[in-house]
């Protein structure tokens, strides 16, 4: 008995195998570009900007992170406001002058691993369980903060990944 459709060990030749896989380049390029233009567009928010409270806020000497950060806040916008450089040292020199625990205070570096200039420094005095945390960013000198609870093994990080040392 003789079959009309036998099978073979015959391989496609070259031309077809690399017909076949232009093919599936192509359209997988084209549906992969499909994806990138079809979906909603990423709206970035708008920066909330510190403004001066009308009384001045004073610090709360043994108090939470919740009852210290309206002061953390306006220590660093009034470091904002003036003309010392954004950079790590006076940050966090400044926090410090203001009377939070040094030993508490974490701050990032003021380059990149790469060794580019920070966009942004951040600091935080470590309250108890919780964190005062704040952002400067060097281009415009805006200021953001917020409380955040402590992590790690220990609860004694702020800051995710390696600070600054401050030996000043």
């Amino acid at each position: 008995m003789t079959y009309p459709f036998a099978f073979t060990n015959r391989r496609p030749s070259l031309r077809v195998r690399g017909v076949a896989c232009a093919a599936l380049v192509v359209a997988t390029v084209s549906l992969s570009g499909c994806a990138l233009l079809e979906g909603p567009t990423p709206v970035t928010p708008e920066r909330e900007t510190v403004v001066a409270p009308e009384v001045a806020p004073e610090l709360v000497p043994g108090g939470s992170a919740d009852e210290n950060l309206p002061y953390f806040t306006e220590v660093l916008r009034s470091f904002a406001a003036g003309d010392a450089l954004i950079k790590g040292e006076p940050v966090a020199r400044a926090v410090a002058d203001a009377g939070f625990d040094k030993s508490q205070i974490q701050v990032s570096f003021d380059r990149s691993a790469t060794g580019l200039e920070a966009d942004n420094i951040f600091v935080s005095v470590q309250l108890g369980a919780d964190c005062l945390v704040g952002q400067v960013v060097t281009a415009d000198r805006t200021v953001a903060t917020e409380t955040a609870p402590a992590v790690g093994p220990e609860k004694n990080i702020c800051l995710i990944g390696q600070t600054a040392v401050i030996n000043w």
